[in-house]
């Protein structure tokens, strides 16, 4: 059979070709939007299949596409604690009783800057340092001043040991030359004596020769005695002389000495000053605020212009207590030493007994508040620094040990998915949506599980969550217990 070709009509309208069916020999009718049919046709089962894996589709029980039908659970435990008619309330902080902002000493550019917010750090951990290579020479210079003048004082030491072993040796020779003066002396009053005694017998006894040799004997021994009180007059000269030398070189060793003490005071104040280029930790603690980074300037007395006044802030979280400024009419109803109970506004279930360390000896006129600061029995890892909390006193009539009537919330584990450790993720149903909360975990008591915080009690949670389910996802309730 021959295509049919349609004659154009004598008014030129739209084209109508594109919609022409063309018929083949064998009467089989090609459509030329088939192809594009079945592209649309896969992408759509494709489409439906996505949703289905991923959850956005699920079929129902009885097999027709829904939203998918859930088993949950209350979580237990969690009640809020309710204050007695004679118990006061005030909303407060949690503050470090030992807190400390780091800085130097010096002001300089930071060349190290050691910690991140956060970190744990030990006590005298470096947290930071400044340009320090000035401080570094002088502290060399010092200690090269030291060693010269050590070295000058071995010399001076050198050199008045000597003089003292030749005054020594001069005082031996003169005690030789004495003994000599001794001898000669008597030898001279020996001589004389024979010419006092011979010269009476001169000339009858005694010949001319023999007086000769008398008296040239005499004249010989006081000649030596002469020569020998002039030798111990020099040695005395020379003692004296060497005396006066070993005062000197004394006096030139006492001032060695004191050049070696002002070296090393030079030197222990350059080490001053290099150990102020260092900001080291006052005592273990956390970084909670990283003020500064390398490159930035520390001015000593504070930021100004372009200079940090700080490098980190560090607390010791072993000091953490309660701050809160209840007003002073309630002055009268506090004293140090009465329980409270601290809530934790991020996390209500966690209730934290206590008492009152110290109600601060003066008001805040503008505010009309008096400061009590709460020590803590206990602190859990969450407390942190500026954390809002809810103080219940109980006044001074009150048990010694307030005991709060709130159990921690009891989650099931079947409810918990992605567990590690301490921490899970589990789905909470708000009306016929789920929402993805991250929670912490404590013991397991039976076939529940204790939870620190994510949880505050009474929520419904999914039982036994398939990997379909997403967080803000549809769902229905299928009621478990």
């Amino acid at each position: 059979m021959a295509p049919v070709t349609i004659p154009s009509p004598t008014k030129r309208g739209p084209d109508l070709a594109p919609l022409r069916i063309a018929r083949s020999a064998g009467g089989t009718v090609v459509r030329r939007g088939g192809r594009f049919a079945w592209v649309l046709l896969v992408g759509l089962l494709g489409g439906l299949g996505w949703a289905y894996a991923t959850g956005r589709l699920v079929l129902g029980p009885s097999g027709e596409a829904g939203t998918p039908v859930v088993e949950t659970s209350l979580v237990a435990g969690g009640t809020p604690a309710v204050a007695g008619p004679r118990e006061e309330k005030a909303n407060g902080y949690i503050v470090a009783r030992k807190r400390a902002a780091l800085s130097t000493v010096l002001s300089g550019r930071l060349v190290e800057v050691n910690v991140t917010e956060g970190q744990s750090i030990p006590l005298d951990f470096v947290v930071a340092r400044i340009q320090h290579d000035d401080y570094d020479a002088a502290l060399a210079r010092a200690q090269t001043d030291v060693v010269l003048a050590t070295a000058r004082k071995g010399e001076v030491q050198k050199a008045l040991d000597a003089s003292r072993l030749d005054l020594g040796r001069l005082e031996s020779d003169n005690a030789v030359l004495d003994e000599l003066v001794r001898q000669a002396r008597a030898e001279a009053d020996r001589t004389t004596q024979d010419l006092v005694r011979n010269e009476p017998l001169r000339g009858r006894v005694v010949d001319g020769a023999s007086w000769d040799r008398m008296k040239a004997a005499a004249s010989a021994a006081h000649a030596a005695l002469e020569a020998a009180l002039a030798r111990v007059k020099a040695g005395t000269s020379a003692v004296t002389a060497w005396n006066g030398e070993i005062a000197r070189r004394e006096a030139a060793l006492a001032v060695v000495d004191a050049e070696i003490a002002r070296a090393r005071d030079a030197k222990h104040e350059a080490e001053i000053l290099l150990e102020k280029t260092f900001v080291r930790a006052p005592f273990a603690g956390l970084v909670i605020r990283k003020d500064a980074e390398v490159g930035e300037v520390v001015a000593a007395t504070g930021a100004g212009g372009n200079s940090r006044g700080s490098v980190a802030t560090i607390v010791d979280p072993a000091s953490f207590e309660a701050q809160v400024e209840p007003s002073e009419s309630r002055l009268p109803r506090l004293a140090e030493g009465d329980r409270v109970l601290v809530m934790l506004e991020a996390s209500p279930t966690i209730r934290i007994p206590g008492k009152i360390r110290q109600v601060w000896p003066t008001a805040d006129r503008q505010k009309a508040t008096v400061e009590v600061r709460i020590s803590l029995d206990e602190k859990p890892s969450i407390l942190r620094p500026e954390m809002g909390v809810l103080v219940t006193f109980f006044g001074k009539d009150a048990p010694a040990t307030p005991v709060s009537a709130v159990d921690r919330p009891r989650v099931a584990a079947r409810a918990l998915v992605n567990r590690t450790g301490a921490v899970a993720t589990v789905f909470v149903v708000e009306g016929d949506t789920l929402r993805r909360r991250e929670v912490r975990l404590l013991g397991e008591k039976g076939g529940d599980v204790e939870v620190e915080s994510g949880l505050a009690g009474g929520e419904r949670v999914v039982l036994s969550p398939g990997s379909t389910l997403s967080d803000g996802a549809k769902i229905r309730v299928k009621e478990a217990r």
